[in-house]
């Protein structure tokens, strides 16, 4: 508890301490369409620092958006053998979903606990894969999925290195393996469940234990990190794909990015050289029809633009100024598909809306044209 005088005097402060009432309220920003909220900050990065991005998703979104704005991201730096062609990011294949997830991948690099041989799981006979990565991921001997586990290790390990490690958490439900313990990655293989389901069991993560785990990623991150290292936290705004609660699917997002975003600002307050900085907000508190793809899941290519752009500004990575528009406006308007787009909208959102899609569409074409070549390569 605080006193009436010290409340008052943070109010005072805050220049975003109000919802309605003018330059910097929330109803100011959010009429801007994309808003990204003002998160805790402590420290600042340099124009020179090497960034790592571990977690969902939506790290793949941060890495590549830094990556383009010419920082150094080592967590794009993949020297791992057959990690599959059915995922169109390679680095997709290292995604960590929750916070118990992170933690058991970053004591393996750090060689606090070594992956163990039975925590393979066969497929069909002397086929065998690694549930600790993307499903995705390309199947073996054991042998030759432990060797690449070696690389893996090497991969993550990277992490340490870096300047800044960014952490973007994902959800809350997980599944077990009874047999060693360990927090699956996803959801076991369906033909895995059928015949040897009593092999696994799931769980919906608390947020003492949320807590608890990124209290000792955090830790392992202090104790073989480089002197100085900083971390920047955060929720990742990409919904459920699926729930095995008995909740709505709406319901069980909801208390998955709730029990997450808890755990990570609680942390943020109580460790020095740990930021949280708010993705997840700005995705799900700008205008709708920039935020999401069609799909409703993924993140628009827009946003998370604006986002990052954000983030590097703040952090002082970028020194970009605001563009001046008035030259691209001008080509937008002469532009003769942007002309049967603004005829055939009703207003300005729904061509807002598809200018969005448009966008999205070129991204992932590109994603999948980086895909093709990757497998034309190998």
């Amino acid at each position: 508890m605080i006193s009436t005088k010290d409340a008052l005097r943070a109010s005072r402060d805050n220049p975003h301490d109000r919802w309605t009432g003018g330059e910097g309220s929330a109803e100011e920003r959010i009429s801007r369409r994309i808003v990204v909220p003002q998160g805790r900050q402590s420290f600042t990065a340099g124009a020179g620092d090497t960034f790592f991005a571990i977690g969902s998703c939506f790290a793949r979104n941060v890495e590549e958006r830094l990556e383009a704005a010419g920082a150094t991201v080592t967590s794009r730096h993949i020297n791992v053998r057959d990690l599959g062609n059915m995922s169109a990011r390679e680095g997709g294949m290292f995604n960590k979903y929750t916070p118990v997830s992170i933690l058991q991948e970053l004591k393996w690099a750090a060689g606090i606990e070594s992956y163990p041989e039975e925590a393979l799981l066969q497929e069909s006979p002397g086929v065998y894969y690694d549930p600790y990565l993307s499903g995705k991921a390309g199947r073996g001997s054991i042998e030759e999925l432990m060797e690449r586990r070696a690389e893996v290790g090497a991969y993550f390990g990277q992490a340490f290195d870096a300047d800044v490690v960014v952490i973007t958490l994902g959800l809350i439900e997980t599944w077990i393996d009874r047999k060693t313990g360990l927090s699956l990655n996803e959801a076991p293989a369906p033909r895995l469940l059928a015949r040897g389901g009593e092999r696994f069991g799931f769980q919906t993560l608390d947020l003492a234990t949320c807590e608890n785990a990124i209290k000792d990623t955090i830790a392992i991150l202090k104790a073989h990190g480089k002197k100085g290292q900083r971390i920047i936290m955060t929720v990742s705004p990409v919904p459920l794909g699926r729930t095995f609660t008995d909740q709505d699917i709406i319901v069980a997002n909801m208390t998955s990015k709730s029990t997450l975003r808890v755990a990570a600002m609680r942390l943020a307050e109580q460790t020095e050289g740990l930021d949280y900085f708010p993705s997840y907000e700005a995705v799900v508190t700008s205008d709708p029809n920039l935020s999401w793809q069609r799909d409703r899941r993924h993140v628009s290519d827009a946003v998370v633009g604006q986002i990052i752009e954000t983030f590097l500004q703040r952090y002082g990575v970028s020194q970009r100024t605001q563009e001046n528009l008035d030259e691209a406006l001008e080509q937008l308007r002469n532009d003769p598909s942007f002309q049967k787009w603004s005829e055939r909208a009703e207003d300005s959102e729904a061509l807002m809306a598809r200018l969005n899609q448009e966008l999205n569409k070129y991204k992932n074409m590109t994603i999948k044209l980086q895909k093709e070549l990757r497998h034309v390569r190998g």
